[in-house]
């Protein structure tokens, strides 16, 4: 089984382009002359592995929260992959991979555990829409990506905070933040996210706050965006500093991860002056610590607005203090 106990000491993502992946099963995916399928998760978004545990019922539930977990006296809620997946064969040999990300733990019960496996996002490309019903699993939207392993098996990174949302509820209602402070400068801000649901999320707070906006869908759509934008401004004999005001980035996304991204940005003068956030669901102190070796101005977990835009109001009020 992987061995945690050195996460804080993991690769250093910031200066290449590389994603470290717990492996794991599922109880119902392969037949006899199969290979049976991985699947996979950011290895910092996992706080420890335990046997399944006894589970507390909570009343009301979705069918796939089997219950609460104690912790070491905090309660955890759990959610059942087999049978979220509706795996055909579940097995008793039931682990409980906890994860920490977006502020909160939550335990996931898997099959098994493989190894840690190191891959690059170039080598991770969205699900086609084969997966699925990959071996008579359907895995719906919850892929963030696929990647073919050396002996030919295809290894899947599940989106677990899609499935968290499902399951146990975002807690987080865009709409209910009724006391974002609007910025009356003329600005804009460029984001770049992978996920649909955090960029309809940011372009809501963006939208509130009456901040013009472009965004992009992965790390090296972002570089190739803001390379283009930066040529433009040369070109006016202008500073692209003088046109966005803040950079806001993830952290995973396919082809280029935020880490890469940042230290792109931070290493062409064309973007000098210009802050960059980072906004990610990795909570981990080593996460963030990651972040500021890439030179991020700021980094926030994902999501809470107000919070959100606090932060946001503080560095376009630093950038115009630059650009001035």
């Amino acid at each position: 089984m992987a061995d945690l106990n050195s996460n804080n000491q993991r690769t250093d993502q910031t200066g290449n382009n590389c994603l470290e992946i717990l492996t794991f099963t599922l109880g119902g995916n392969d037949s006899a002359d199969e290979r049976q399928t991985q699947y996979g998760i950011n290895v910092f978004k996992v706080r420890e592995l335990i046997t399944l545990p006894h589970l507390t019922k909570k009343p009301y539930s979705h069918e796939c929260a089997p219950g609460m977990a104690n912790v070491r006296g905090v309660a955890v809620p759990v959610i059942d992959l087999q049978k979220y997946y509706e795996c055909s064969k579940v097995s008793k040999q039931n682990i409980l991979i906890l994860t920490e990300f977006c502020g909160s733990t939550q335990g996931f019960i898997v099959e098994g555990v493989g190894e840690i496996i190191q891959l690059d996002w170039k080598d991770i490309t969205p699900p086609p829409t084969l997966v699925s019903g990959l071996n008579g699993v359907n895995h719906g939207n919850t892929l963030t990506g696929i990647s073919t392993l050396p002996d030919g098996s295809l290894m899947m990174i599940v989106d677990l905070e899609k499935i968290i949302t499902e399951v146990l509820g975002s807690g987080i209602d865009i709409v209910a933040q009724t006391q974002l402070t609007k910025n009356t400068d003329d600005q804009m801000v460029f984001f770049v996210d992978d996920s649909l649901v955090a960029r309809t999320q940011i372009s809501n707070i963006l939208d509130k706050m009456g901040i013009r906006y472009q965004c992009a869908k992965d790390g090296q759509e972002a570089l190739e965006m803001l390379t283009e934008l930066a040529k433009a401004s040369e070109s006016a004999g202008a500073r692209l500093a003088d046109s966005i005001s803040t950079i806001i980035t993830d952290v995973e996304m396919p082809k280029m991860n935020g880490y890469a991204l940042t230290r792109r940005i931070k290493e062409d003068r064309r973007f000098d002056g210009i802050p960059v956030m980072m906004h990610s669901s990795l909570s981990a102190e080593q996460s963030i610590l990651q972040g500021k070796e890439a030179g991020v101005d700021a980094y926030l977990t994902k999501l809470a607005p107000k919070e959100f835009a606090e932060k946001l109001n503080q560095l376009l009020g630093d950038s115009l203090t630059n650009v001035a």
